[in-house]
């Protein structure tokens, strides 16, 4: 789910604000993400198999390339567009917070900063929208069945990903649990295995790390926690759909990480 995520990278491209009244639009052909807070809306967003409303004080993801229709009878939203990077979703995701007021501010903010066009702008902006993910995780977590159970796992895992040598048996020491029971749990907990959890933590530090232009890919494989440059090359792929050297070749520009979790 885009609304329970830990770790998310973007590059923002627009922020509207609509006020539409007796909406009936047919969105196709888009090559971004877009995330809306709604002040006052009765909207339903329809896709060919599925249809979700949105109220006030909702926010709804659509990801992209995802064709769909929204009609409403009032619509008052405002919208960040972003491609996204670490995230490949296949459907429209609401989420309606058990307290708006701090993401109603935080959605005006972003769009009036937009407006201004002030020097540093942009970084203000996305550094707000980044706070509005953070502020979506926190009013959105619940913890899962066996989550406190292995925490000091998740801990563990955390603290040393970037490390070469780190096994699943070492993970599963930190909380005292073998390592059936371990991979039992956080799939559970987490959706996902810890070797795939490990990967993704991975390969986003490797991505963060090409970002800055400093690093030579082997320096960015081993700083992510790949001892073999051919193996970080070849889970690089498998989750962001071209290898390293292509996407440093497309400056940075690639399909989001594959579904890992």
């Amino acid at each position: 789910m885009f609304f329970e995520r830990d770790a998310f990278a973007f590059r923002l491209l627009d922020v509207w604000r609509l006020t539409q009244r007796d909406v009936k639009l047919w969105n196709a052909g888009r090559d971004f993400s877009a995330l809306s807070f709604r002040f006052v809306s009765d909207a339903v967003l329809e896709t060919e198999g599925a249809a979700v409303s949105v109220q006030g004080g909702s926010l709804a993801f659509v990801p992209a390339a995802l064709d769909y229709t929204r009609r409403a009878s009032v619509d008052d939203l405002i919208v960040a567009e972003f491609e996204a990077i670490g995230y490949e979703g296949g459907a429209i995701e609401v989420f309606t917070p058990p307290v708006s007021e701090p993401l109603s501010r935080l959605f005006s903010e972003m769009y009036a900063v937009w407006e201004r066009r002030a020097t540093g702008y942009y970084y203000r902006c996305a550094a707000l929208l980044y706070e509005i993910l953070a502020e979506c995780r926190a009013q959105s977590y619940r913890p899962a069945r066996g989550a406190a159970r292995i925490r000091p796992s998740l801990d563990y895992l955390h603290e040393n990903y970037k490390r070469h040598d780190l096994t699943v048996g070492e993970i599963a020491r930190a909380s005292f649990v073998s390592e059936v029971y371990l991979r039992r749990l956080f799939k559970e907990a987490y959706g996902t295995s810890p070797q795939k959890y490990l990967m993704e933590l991975r390969i986003r530090k490797a991505l963060d790390l090409i970002g800055t232009g400093y690093y030579t890919l082997k320096e960015v494989a081993e700083l992510s926690g790949y001892a073999d440059y051919k193996y970080f090359s070849v889970e690089f792929k498998r989750a962001v759909g071209v290898s390293p050297s292509a996407y440093l070749r497309e400056g940075g520009k690639a399909p989001p990480l594959r579904a890992t979790r």
